[in-house]
């Protein structure tokens, strides 16, 4: 119902601006839900764009190889990392392989929750290079069969790591790693 024809070009202007208010909103909202939340960082071609490879670098080959160390934990299976490694009779290769098998014969394999690699630090000399970081691992062993969890989640101490890598090509491949607490 309309109010009395003296009040009628106030409300009627009111009632414009506040439509006028709601469509304006309705366009900045519908505008906004395709921005992503962040915008993309902006990418760059030439020498010094990143790697798509990531064993184009040896700190790229070392984050690639914990974090298939990492997947080949919850099925005990090392051949998540044998693309990552000098080969299968590398120290690399040998020490996750025999850390699954153990986990295996126990019946159970990991989920792993935090993996960290922090101050890494690398070092090329020719074909070979060296990289140290800090490593800090957490998570919790299942079942293997079940998939039931057989513990709770907890995050490890951190261990410092050296981790050592040969040029093949255009790609870096883990040879052998240490670490200590």
């Amino acid at each position: 119902m309309l109010p009395p024809t003296g009040r009628r070009t106030p409300f009627l202007a009111l009632t414009a601006v506040a439509v006028g208010l709601f469509v304006v909103g309705g366009i900045l909202l519908v505008g906004r839900l395709g921005v992503p939340a962040e915008a993309p960082s902006p990418s760059f071609s030439g020498p010094s764009a990143a790697p798509t490879d990531p064993t184009a670098t040896p700190e790229g080959a070392v984050r690639a190889f914990f974090m298939a160390f990492a997947t080949a934990r919850q099925t005990d299976d090392p051949a998540a990392i044998a693309s990552l490694v000098t080969g299968t009779n590398s120290p690399a290769y040998l020490s996750v392989s025999s850390f699954l098998d153990g986990q295996k014969a126990a019946k159970k394999a990991s989920i792993v929750t935090v993996l960290r690699l922090e101050n890494l630090i690398s070092t090329i000399n020719g074909g070979s290079a060296s990289v140290t970081f800090d490593y800090t691992e957490g998570g919790y062993d299942i079942d293997l069969q079940s998939g039931s969890a057989l513990e709770s989640p907890k995050i490890l101490p951190a261990y410092h790591v050296t981790a050592i890598l040969r040029n093949s090509g255009s790609r870096w491949l883990v040879d052998s790693y240490t670490s200590r607490p």
